[in-house]
């Protein structure tokens, strides 16, 4: 991994990393509400390590071998989401399969806004480069840019065994 970034968890699930401002979750199987409980728990720990007023962002890779959650979990995770959304800068999905894969996992979000009392400002992005870019701006000056968050991003994806390149 890269200097700096910090291996919350990784399984045959999920992994969850952390690397300058961005909370890194990729999703390859099932995921459980015991997963989402660990992640809340990640992003605040994570939070709690920034500079005060420090806003984060999230970035969630939701791969190809990730079936959908069942209406706990989305309950879950409309809940991490709208506790979180006042400490974060963004917060991206990128839903990797291409075509209706992709937008099976935009339904999913689209569920995920209808269960919160507000809106949730969650964004899509349909590669990791354009994700990159969204979030780069939010990176802080020694980070090195889109181009090393795409690498902590693969890094992160190997980690969590995914072997499978587009």
């Amino acid at each position: 991994m890269t200097e700096a970034t910090k291996t919350w968890a990784h399984d045959t699930d999920h992994c969850v990393v952390s690397w300058d401002r961005v909370l890194i979750h990729v999703w390859c199987h099932a995921t459980t509400r015991d997963a989402i409980a660990n992640l809340e728990r990640y992003a605040r720990a994570f939070i709690a390590e920034q500079p005060p007023g420090q806003k984060i962002c999230s970035l969630g890779i939701v791969e190809r071998t990730s079936p959908p959650p069942g209406d706990q979990v989305r309950s879950d995770l409309s809940r991490f989401f709208r506790e979180l959304m006042p400490q974060l800068n963004a917060a991206i999905i990128v839903p990797e399969g291409g075509g209706f894969r992709a937008a099976m996992v935009r339904g999913v979000g689209v569920a995920l806004s209808t269960l919160a009392p507000r809106s949730l400002p969650f964004t899509f992005a349909d590669s990791i480069p354009s994700a990159a870019q969204r979030i780069a701006p939010f990176l802080s000056p020694r980070a090195g840019g889109a181009a090393t968050l795409e690498t902590v991003i693969e890094q992160a994806r190997t980690l969590a065994g995914v072997v499978e390149r587009r």
